[in-house]
């Protein structure tokens, strides 16, 4: 399993654990898997595209339209596809960021929902996914 697969198991599993509302309205894009090319060529048609934030937190907040978060791990880069993915949304009202670590990812999310860090950290809990 790679890093950032790691990485994104471990921040969903603390939204989950921690925040099980916003877990409800906090979605996952696999547009990184492997497939044969006609798999590939019907994922595209069914509208699969290059880019697409890895995630999506549908919740409207301080006149943004929702969240998403790229996550990067390690020497990870933006791809083009990526970053115009990120200005698109922007421009469109979303907030948009990109987050090296599920740490980082967290952090991000408590800030777009207003919730303090510090508060967070006694009542909150790590639960890890370790490959």
């Amino acid at each position: 399993m790679k890093n950032e697969d790691v990485a994104q198991i471990n921040f969903m599993n603390w939204v989950s654990y921690n925040l099980p509302d916003v877990f409800e309205d906090t979605h996952h894009f696999a547009n990184q898997r492997s497939c044969s090319i006609q798999e590939g060529r019907k994922l595209k048609r069914m509208g699969v595209k290059r880019g697409v934030s890895d995630i999506f937190v549908a919740i409207p907040k301080n006149g943004k339209a929702g969240l998403w978060l790229e996550l990067k791990v390690g020497s990870g880069k933006l791809s083009k596809e990526q970053s115009d993915f990120l200005e698109r949304k922007k421009e469109r009202g979303y907030d948009c960021h990109v987050a090296w670590g599920y740490s980082e990812a967290i952090d991000i999310l408590l800030n777009y929902l207003e919730i303090s860090s510090s508060d967070c950290n006694s009542n909150c809990t790590n639960i890890l996914y370790n490959n």
